[in-house]
């Protein structure tokens, strides 16, 4: 008689890479893994940077070409100095206070977005004082999205 050594083994590695292919296709029909790919839409975007604190972004326009703007709000109780804005890595200098619930606008032609009527999505930093503490940093965790002009 013949014997079969590992037929068992091999059949368990073959169901086994079935389940895993079967899985990784539900979780991919599902949407998982949505954040590694960092795309957010619009609305997600403007979710998330119009709860930042202390400074949140409530409203921005960018374009192609000429002078983008962003409009900051202070949602704290005290004055808030905005010193620098950083806008996927290229700073803007601006030195700008801004009172209680007051917002801002900075218009600057040194922020924009690749293709006028193409999708963009960038990273946001900006630099601040308190009334008690220098040079403080928020650093975005949401990328800022949107529709370039």
């Amino acid at each position: 008689m013949r014997s079969i050594r590992g037929q068992g083994t091999t059949e368990y590695l073959i169901i086994l890479a079935i389940v895993i292919v079967i899985a990784l296709v539900v979780v991919g029909v599902l949407g998982g893994f949505s954040g590694f790919g960092r795309n957010i839409n619009e609305g997600q975007s403007r979710t998330y940077w119009s709860a930042a604190q202390p400074l949140s972004l409530i409203e921005w326009r960018l374009v192609a070409s000429g002078s983008s703007s962003l409009v900051f709000q202070n949602q704290t109780a005290n004055t808030i100095t905005l010193n620098a804005v950083a806008w996927d890595g290229n700073n803007v200098s601006v030195d700008e206070s801004i009172g209680p619930g007051g917002k801002y606008t900075l218009t600057t032609g040194g922020i924009h977005c690749p293709t006028a009527g193409q999708a963009f999505s960038a990273t946001l930093a900006y630099n601040y004082d308190t009334p008690n503490l220098d040079d403080l940093d928020f650093n975005g965790t949401t990328p800022v999205s949107g529709n370039c002009q």
